[in-house]
């Protein structure tokens, strides 16, 4: 029904003005109607939000006969529209229409909300503006535009009664306790659901989504949520050796990204543009904080320089900028032959955020370090010297290793009854270990006597070790301390972390000691 207050009627009475020689027109003006008292009915079961589609029973439903009147949702279709995202193909239809956002109280009069449909994983595909009024007998009328396009029907929703409370001598029977998640309607019986996303968004950095009695934070197209729920990111590729962002289009604009480093810029594929860079590049920042390595860097997004421009402008402000993270653990325990297993990969800890950082543990033909054995397993004899090595499969700088302990055991399992210690506690237990000097602070190399466990089935030795990541620049860390006898384990010290990750056994070593 129109809101126009004033009508305009041709009764067929016009008359002449002698005066001004012409015809004026007569006018009526009529008070508009309240649409608590004058609206349509909206009463079908298939409406009501526990309606699933069958389409066996029949195609989906469109709404494609609403067009801008007042409607009150009755009967078995519900209280009124919901407040949450619905699923799609419920309601009758496949692309459900509900309201997003709060109902309105009486004192508001008519108030403007929006109405989303859902599909494909979406629940706001699609979006009108409706208009909605709370009625003096507790009830909603809703004024509803006609959809775009089909198959969008309105949904109704059975909301619960709330339970009464008693208080004193229980004569007044309007206190009423809804549920968490639920508001008290303007009925003072029915709970209706409390849209979370009304207030700052709900904590969301993108997109708040109200659900019954919840809510859930999505973020746009090529970024996830941090594991927070409410922050969105970039999703960040933490490998081995390089970090990779793609980050997508839509996002990106026009402008040209480049890392802290502006020599390293990012590749356009066509819907994504890709920065990779490594852990020692590109300005990126290693920082050992409490039991994480983290590797940090910055994407910055500018306009790009027109063509001819000379290039000495400035610009106080970024368009756009994107922190990236990668977090490693700093604590590793290898577990290795005396020769590397070529059927294994390197061993490779999975960080509980993002990221692997790998050692591995290396048998070398001589004292330079140079040549490990790789093509086949040695045999050494006892008078043989067995050279040895812990070696990062990415050598990064500001960053130091700590060979906490080594030891070894006459079969591959870390956990054996026999355990011959190397080193222990940062110290060389066996006189005869000698330590070489290396180039890099994360590598390791030692010298020892080739020896054998005691009995004649044990032909075969296995070493266990276990590491330290630090700062290089951190002299009050563990690394800085070195040899710390008797060193007291107590929790929540970084040498308490847990030995978690992969255990890679190789080899073993064959000992000849027969001559």
């Amino acid at each position: 029904m129109s809101k126009c207050k004033t009508k305009k009627l041709d009764l067929g009475c016009w008359w002449c003005d002698p005066k001004h020689s012409r015809y004026s027109e007569v006018s009526f003006s009529f008070p508009a109607l309240d649409p608590c008292s004058a609206y349509i009915s909206l009463n079908e079961p298939w409406r009501n939000t526990d309606h699933q589609l069958d389409e066996s029973q029949g195609p989906p439903l469109c709404d494609n006969h609403v067009n801008g009147e007042w409607y009150h949702f009755t009967g078995m279709a519900g209280d009124a529209m919901p407040t949450f995202c619905i699923p799609e193909n419920h309601c009758g239809t496949h692309a459900p229409v509900w309201l997003n956002g709060s109902h309105p109280l009486e004192g508001d009069g008519i108030v403007q909300r929006q109405a989303c449909a859902s599909f494909n994983g979406n629940c706001c595909l699609w979006n009108t503006t409706v208009e909605v009024k709370a009625c003096p007998g507790g009830y909603y009328v809703y004024r509803l535009t006609k959809p775009s396009v089909c198959f969008h029907v309105y949904c109704g929703h059975f909301y619960d009664i709330c339970d009464k409370d008693c208080h004193g001598s229980c004569s007044d029977t309007s206190e009423c306790t809804c549920a968490p998640g639920t508001v008290l309607g303007p009925d003072r019986q029915t709970c209706f659901d409390e849209n979370e996303c009304e207030q700052n968004n709900g904590g969301c950095s993108e997109i708040c989504v109200n659900l019954k009695n919840s809510y859930r934070c999505e973020c746009g197209v090529g970024r996830v949520l941090r594991s927070d729920g409410k922050t969105c990111e970039v999703p960040v590729l933490c490998k081995s050796n390089a970090i990779e962002v793609n980050i997508p289009r839509e996002l990106v604009g026009g402008l040209e990204l480049f890392l802290t480093n502006t020599s390293c810029r990012g590749v356009s594929n066509g819907t994504h543009v890709n920065i990779l860079f490594s852990l020692k590049t590109c300005g990126t920042v290693v920082d050992v904080v409490n039991d994480k390595i983290v590797a940090s860097n910055l994407v910055t997004g500018l306009p790009k320089q027109t063509p001819g421009s000379s290039g000495d402008f400035i610009i106080r402000t970024s368009k756009l900028l994107i922190p990236v993270t990668c977090e490693f653990p700093r604590l590793y325990t290898i577990s290795e032959g005396y020769v590397p297993n070529l059927r294994n990969s390197p061993l490779e800890i999975m960080s509980r955020n993002h990221g692997i950082f790998p050692f591995t543990l290396e048998i070398f033909k001589d004292n330079e370090f140079e040549e490990p054995y790789r093509e086949a397993l040695p045999t050494l004899k006892l008078r043989d010297s067995l050279y040895f090595g812990i070696e990062p499969v990415v050598h990064v700088s500001g960053l130091e290793s700590l060979v906490e302990s080594c030891f070894a055991t006459p079969t591959s399992k870390i956990d054996g009854v026999l355990k011959y210690y190397l080193i222990r506690d940062g110290c060389v237990s066996d006189d005869s270990v000698k330590q070489y000097t290396s180039r890099d602070h994360l590598a390791k190399h030692f010298q020892v006597p080739v020896f054998k466990f005691v009995g004649k089935d044990h032909k075969e030795v296995f070493l266990h070790c276990r590491i330290l990541v630090c700062g290089v620049l951190d002299e009050r860390s563990r690394c800085a301390q070195g040899c710390h006898r008797r060193m007291r384990r107590g929790a929540g010290g970084e040498d308490s972390a847990g030995l978690q990750g992969q255990t890679l056994t190789g080899g073993p070593i064959r000992i000849d000691w027969e001559d």
